[in-house]
């Protein structure tokens, strides 16, 4: 029979082998494995794993600094067809994306272009701020996808934000989806198509078509 020496030092030699190649989980798993159970570790690597993923999945490509003017909130998606000439989801009104909006003021924003594969989910916590500090207004999208069109991904593949549902609500940071859908625009020969998707949605987005995504630029204040 094995002692518990032995099945430790066995452990301690198993999780190495997996994790040789992530310098960043090395010299942590060493310090913690000696007392691990194995279901103690495998939570442990899924958790660590899980945060490597959301990390290195953008990279900022509007290097200038781009502002949406100041407007009413008046506009919203469902409606916008002047805009969005080549189709407006049913979505928007069937998930109720169509609540009366805010005023916002003029804001700088940015655009960031994947380089990872990811889900919605792991693309939006990738970018810095509180999941309240990441939403465009509908009449900031509409805006941007009139005034700066150049920064739309074109060739048919996807440009991302975040909005809410109701922007008269707060976001819970626990449970985001609530309030927060990602709305998607396309670039077709017709003009731009805008469809909503949920945030939590399954499905990985490949960084080998380029998808974009907009998002408030957080000004860091210094003392």
């Amino acid at each position: 029979m094995k002692t518990t020496e032995n099945t430790n030092l066995e452990l301690i030699k198993a999780t190495i082998e997996r994790i040789q190649n992530e310098k960043s989980l090395f010299s942590i798993a060493l310090k913690k494995l000696i007392n691990f159970t194995k279901e103690e570790l495998d939570e442990f690597m899924k958790r660590e794993i899980t945060a490597k993923v959301t990390e290195g999945i953008l990279r900022l490509i509007s290097g200038n600094t781009i502002t949406i003017k100041a407007l009413d909130g008046s506009r919203l998606i469902y409606n916008a067809k002047d805009t969005f000439k080549s189709g407006i989801d049913g979505d928007f009104v069937n998930w109720g994306v169509n609540n009366p909006g805010v005023a916002t003021p003029a804001a700088p924003v940015q655009v960031h272009e994947m380089i990872s594969d990811g889900k919605f989910m792991d693309i939006f916590k990738s970018l810095p701020g509180s999941w309240n500090q990441k939403w465009l207004s509908q009449n900031q999208f509409i805006d941007f996808c009139e005034t700066q069109s150049n920064w739309l991904r074109q060739e048919g593949y996807g440009t991302l934000a975040l909005i809410k549902k109701d922007e008269n609500k707060p976001i819970n940071e626990d449970n985001p989806e609530d309030n927060l859908v990602v709305v998607r625009v396309c670039v077709d020969p017709d003009g731009l198509h805008v469809y909503p998707r949920r945030l939590g949605h399954a499905n990985f987005l490949y960084s080998q078509y380029r998808h974009r995504v907009i998002s408030p630029q957080l000004i860091t204040s210094v003392a």
